[in-house]
């Protein structure tokens, strides 16, 4: 069974927003693209940087700490570890594996946000 939270107003965000939410005992990243609203971890998988301060464009979000980029939609990691530095970056990538995005479900009804924490995409 769903179990769905409100976490606010359809205009708590501005398109190309992102903010980290606290939902019950978890932070979430919630971001807004269009219309649409997204939610998954609010950290980064390798360094647990506060994704809410990297880049949005489009749907693709770009980690603060070492520009790692995702995909807000499935939270499929895009490209791991671009920010670092060249002999950094092939170290990290020798001994650490990408990792994706834990997300959750997100809906707009009746002019309110709601998230599901249940479910994982």
């Amino acid at each position: 069974m769903a179990n769905w939270i409100k976490l606010g107003a359809a205009g708590m965000l501005s398109d190309g927003a992102m903010q980290e939410v606290q939902v019950g005992d978890q932070a979430v990243l919630l971001a807004r693209v269009g219309e649409t609203y997204y939610a998954t971890q609010a950290r980064c998988p390798h360094l647990r940087a506060h994704l809410a301060k990297g880049k949005l464009e489009s749907r693709v979000m770009t980690c603060p700490a070492h520009g790692s980029t995702f995909d807000l939609i499935t939270g499929r990691n895009l490209a791991w570890v671009e920010g670092l530095p060249g002999l950094v970056k092939g170290v990290t990538r020798a001994f650490v594996k990408p990792k994706d995005l834990q997300t959750f479900p997100v809906k707009v009804e009746d002019g309110q946000v709601w998230i599901n924490m249940e479910a994982d995409s």
